[in-house]
């Protein structure tokens, strides 16, 4: 769609009237889904985060033994 585009009030205020009543079936199973998609996705980087962290930790251990042995 250009952005340029204008449109008049009159049409602009028809088009969000028109969103606002509309009606959309609400998909709960799909809307679960979407809620457990995010979870996990979020749980996984979060696990990828500790495991980075976990080997930039050994990698410093390695290189300079002045970490004190700290691991998780």
């Amino acid at each position: 769609m250009n952005s340029n585009i204008t449109l008049s009030d009159n049409l602009e205020r028809e088009l969000i009237s028109q969103a606002i009543s509309e009606e959309r079936p609400v998909n709960l199973v799909k809307m679960f889904k979407a809620v457990i998609s995010s979870i996990a996705t979020a749980v996984s980087m979060f696990v990828e985060m500790f495991k980075d962290t976990e080997k930039a930790i050994d990698q410093a251990d390695r290189k300079d033994h002045n970490t004190g042995g700290f691991s998780w």
